[in-house]
């Protein structure tokens, strides 16, 4: 279960860019779920939002949403008013391709993307409205899954 959350993690953080190199997976893990059950905590979010998370499904709830936003926050990867930061989105992306640049190429593009897109003041909402921009600018560019 923790490939799928973390799968997610940088889903949402990279734009899900592919991973293959010597960054620490295990801790990458335990950082994340860390996270994510703080975010539980504090969003009142169920294990049931977590499965759609697992099963990259738009969240049902408001607490999956409100899930989402927490986690985005923690990361830096949307700021305290709920708007989507790209360089920090960047650096995270650097790091995960270890700045490849033909996968840097196309975070740069997923990114870019999603940075450009209206998005609901409401952070929770703004939270899946990126997560969906960046799946869907993902499969665009013919990134179907991340291989962790």
């Amino acid at each position: 279960m923790a490939k799928y959350f973390l799968t997610f993690a940088i889903l949402c953080v990279v734009g899900a860019v592919l991973v293959r190199g010597a960054i620490d997976k295990n801790a990458l893990i335990a950082e994340f779920m860390s996270k994510g059950e703080a975010c539980k905590a504090e969003t009142g979010a169920t294990d049931a939002d977590l499965a759609e998370i697992i099963g990259k499904k738009s969240a049902s709830t408001a607490e999956g949403k409100c899930l989402r936003a927490c986690i985005m926050k923690k990361y830096e990867v949307i700021d305290a008013n709920g708007k989507f930061a790209p360089s920090v989105a960047l650096k995270h992306a650097e790091m995960y391709t270890e700045g490849a640049d033909d996968k840097m190429k196309i975070a740069r593009e997923i990114i870019d993307a999603c940075a450009k897109i209206s998005v609901s003041d409401d952070h929770c909402e703004a939270a899946e409205e990126y997560c969906k921009c960046l799946h869907e600018q993902a499969l665009a560019h013919g990134v179907e899954d991340i291989d962790i």
